[in-house]
């Protein structure tokens, strides 16, 4: 008897290799934008990169820590996600800790037109259930605004790549924004 590896599909997932009954899961499926990026680690690394998180929740975030602050307390460090396993066409982030384990899967799709972030939570204590429940309410909306703008963000970053297109995009930018040379 040889060992498979999961295939990667809107029924399967490393997410739930781990945490076959979970309880919290959601599946969201995004097209990956005609970005040709093949490496499931690269997509999980934008999905859940600083730059791609919208503003609004940055700024949210950010009066949360200054209001941390205020009390004379040191706001949680920001979280990043690193993926800690890649299987096929599937990227694994390990995210657990007292009160909950949690399971991300990044997986494009067979075809590479669709993107498929699986997330599986089990519960370890009546306090990581607690810890859950407002997060539970917003999770798919969040991690499929996410997932939706990944494409960008790759994007962004293979201008910024080449420095010609970085300083083109850049005045154009300024320019657009009334900052530039021309615009004077």
């Amino acid at each position: 008897m040889s060992a498979e590896l999961p295939q990667a599909g809107a029924g399967s997932s490393l997410a739930l290799r781990d945490i076959p009954i979970p309880d919290y899961c959601d599946v969201v499926i995004v097209p990956t934008a005609g970005v040709e990026e093949t490496d499931p680690r690269v997509w999980a690394e934008a999905i859940f990169a600083h730059e791609n998180t919208p503003l609004t929740s940055r700024g949210v975030r950010a009066l949360r820590d200054e209001a941390v602050r205020l009390f004379d307390m040191v706001p949680p460090p920001q979280k990043e996600f690193v993926a800690d396993e890649v299987v096929g066409s599937e990227a694994l982030i390990i995210d657990d800790d007292d009160k909950l384990t949690v399971r991300i899967g990044v997986a494009l799709l067979p075809g590479g037109e669709l993107l498929q972030v699986t997330t599986a939570v089990k519960y370890r204590s009546v306090r990581g259930r607690l810890a859950f429940a407002p997060r539970r309410l917003m999770h798919a909306a969040a991690v499929n605004t996410l997932a939706r703008r990944a494409p960008t963000t790759l994007r962004r970053r293979a201008l910024a790549g080449d420095p010609r297109r970085a300083s083109l995009t850049g005045q154009v930018s300024r320019r657009a924004l009334g900052r530039g040379p021309a615009a004077r």
